[in-house]
């Protein structure tokens, strides 16, 4: 559930009665509530002593931070389980960053150790709190642009996004999406909501950096790219994110391109970078070794007695032949339909296609990643020495902080309010900033 706080007249809790009153007290001293508009240094000054005050619990001193008003709505009691409220939900604030103001407020993206809020602050005449809530999170880029590829009778649409006030050329960096129904803001429908690309495009931006996504084919707005699922092949994938790249380099605007791959899109995206040479290749959560490989080991580790004829079924469609017979246990794995895109899929050896890669290579890795291994990083690494392994403790799959316990990891993929990993952003930053 979403807690909503408006400490202008004072805190809502999930408590419904208590909402209620909230709410109406909120109207009856809206109009007796002023805030001045004070420069961003004073807003910086509050809010880093708002932080710290909250981080050390120094309650009392977060309460003298608050206007006259403020305290008679809050008195230091009310302030006191405020507090304790936040922290349970949110745990400690990690960090905030302003993203706009106005005349009334200033809005800063706060970092929590669970949630990613938005923070709106009023200050009256005497630089005191006078209007403070936070609400859910949603990246808001300043400049975004739509941005398309065709190929023949098809089109693929994606967003760039430009960091502000841009007047010399920038680094972009171009996602490419992971398995399965992934649109650009990194979700599946309802069953995987995570808005990860969605959120490093915004941190990219703030970096400096411009960044490109894009809905894969048969996916939002690219749906009318195929009328039928088995008419998709990995090739597709590939030339799709190779004339993205192309595009990219030919426009002025940007100093350098690069290729980030999350999870399927590594392997697409090195190929497409081996086709279009970028100046350099990101893989994320990338598998080490061929899709047949992968899926032995996991049915191996799930469901032994499958593995078998699971192999058998792999090595006919490694030949390029579709099997005679399908076991009615692995029906759902090897869908009629998606057999010429595993056909095709299988000619892609991501150990081959790395050490072909002519550009700086970064290859990223979290360790409770409940659908990719460290190892497989590391075989990739191997593969490519000069490469530069990073990995992210507690980073999972969707490159958040997760649990090492499955069903709670996957519970995750749920929740667009749970920030990026600390380390993701940084480390993608550094790799593209340094020559």
């Amino acid at each position: 559930m979403l807690l909503l706080f408006y400490a202008s007249a004072c805190i809502q809790t999930s408590h419904t009665d208590l909402m209620k009153k909230t709410m109406l007290f909120l109207l009856a001293i809206a109009a007796t509530t002023t805030t001045y508009s004070q420069t961003a240094s004073d807003y910086e000054t509050v809010v880093a002593q708002f932080q710290r005050y909250y981080n050390n619990n120094q309650v009392d001193s977060i309460e003298y931070i608050l206007s006259d008003l403020m305290q008679q709505v809050s008195p230091l009691e009310k302030t006191q389980k405020m507090i304790m409220q936040l922290k349970d939900q949110f745990g400690k604030m990690r960090s905030y960053s302003r993203t706009r103001q106005d005349k009334q407020f200033t809005y800063y993206k706060t970092d929590f150790r669970l949630r990613t809020m938005t923070l709106f602050m009023g200050l009256d005449k005497e630089k005191k709190i006078s209007n403070f809530r936070f609400i859910e999170y949603q990246p808001e880029p300043v400049v975004v642009n739509n941005i398309f590829v065709t190929a023949g009778k098809d089109t693929i649409f994606g967003t760039l996004t430009l960091p502000e006030h841009t007047v010399k050329k920038v680094p972009v960096v171009m996602i490419v999406a992971g398995s399965g129904p992934t649109d650009r803001d990194g979700n599946q429908g309802s069953s995987v909501k995570t808005n990860t690309y969605l959120m490093i495009a915004d941190s990219l931006k703030k970096a400096g950096i411009a960044c490109v996504r894009y809905d894969k084919r048969g996916v939002g707005a690219s749906l009318g790219s195929i009328e039928k699922e088995e008419d998709i092949h990995f090739e597709d994938e590939i030339n799709d994110a190779a004339g993205f790249i192309k595009m990219l380099k030919l426009d002025s605007r940007f100093s350098k391109v690069f290729v980030l791959g999350h999870s399927e899109g590594s392997l697409i995206g090195m190929v497409a970078a081996n086709k279009e040479k970028p100046n350099g290749f990101i893989s994320v959560a990338g598998a080490g070794e061929r899709i047949d490989k992968i899926i032995e080991q996991q049915l191996s580790a799930r469901s032994p007695s499958l593995t078998g004829k699971a192999t058998i079924i792999l090595d006919s469609l490694a030949q390029g032949y579709k099997p005679r017979a399908i076991d009615p246990y692995l029906e759902s794995l090897f869908r009629p339909s998606t057999l010429p895109y595993m056909i095709s899929w299988l000619k892609y050896d991501p150990q081959k296609e790395i050490k072909k890669l002519s550009g700086k290579v970064l290859i990223i890795q979290g360790t409770t990643d409940v659908q990719v291994s460290v190892d497989e990083a590391k075989k990739l690494k191997k593969a490519k020495p000069e490469a530069t392994l990073k990995l992210i403790t507690g980073m999972s799959h969707i490159l958040k902080n997760g649990p090492a316990d499955m069903t709670q990891n996957i519970a995750t993929y749920t929740k667009t309010y749970l920030p990026l990993n600390d380390e993701i952003v940084p480390a993608i930053v550094k790799f593209v900033s340094v020559d």
